[in-house]
């Protein structure tokens, strides 16, 4: 109840925002079965970071769409997700504080393999080829995201999505 009340909190007002006697008011109690369950709000903001980016992924996965490259449909998913959860994805992108190595546990899945698999020019490339590929795309779709969501660039949705494709194929070409 606590993470799930945190979580909703987060999304409405931010991390930087949720307190432990804010947290309370929203469950009805006092701050006592907060720290029963949490040694303090820095554990809480770790389970916060990684139920989000559960979120993040599950999201992504979903989104994907017959007849488009998997890249670019998981890509526009993942930014537009962060355009509209701002609070979470903000909390995802503070990859200081974290082990984000999520990424790299991903491609060790064989959800993963199909993905990979489907990778639009990669047929002729070697498996590790082809997860460098997908990290390169990964990371230029997330600093996109995170560039998008900060409103550092003004960019709508056909602007992203020829970004992505430029981008794709050019880490097609040099790999």
């Amino acid at each position: 109840m606590v993470l799930n009340a945190a979580f909703e909190m987060t999304r409405e007002i931010g991390f930087e925002n949720v307190t432990a006697r804010k947290l309370a008011q929203r469950l009805n109690s006092s701050t006592q079965p907060i720290f029963r369950a949490y040694e303090n709000m820095e554990m809480l903001k770790e389970d916060l970071f990684y139920k989000s980016a559960e979120m993040f992924s599950d999201y992504m996965l979903k989104s994907r769409t017959k007849g488009k490259p998997v890249y670019l449909t998981m890509g526009m998913a993942y930014i537009e997700l962060a355009q509209k959860e701002k609070y979470l994805f903000k909390l995802i992108a503070d990859i200081e504080e974290y082990d984000t190595s999520d990424i790299h546990e991903f491609l060790q899945q064989g959800d993963c393999n199909e993905l990979l698999e489907k990778l639009p020019g990669s047929e002729k490339l070697s498996a590790e080829r082809k997860k460098e590929v997908f990290r390169m795309v990964w990371m230029f779709t997330h600093g996109v995201a995170t560039l998008v969501t900060g409103r550092r660039v003004e960019m709508d949705r056909s602007e992203i999505e020829e970004m992505l494709k430029k981008a794709y194929e050019g880490f097609l070409k040099v790999i």
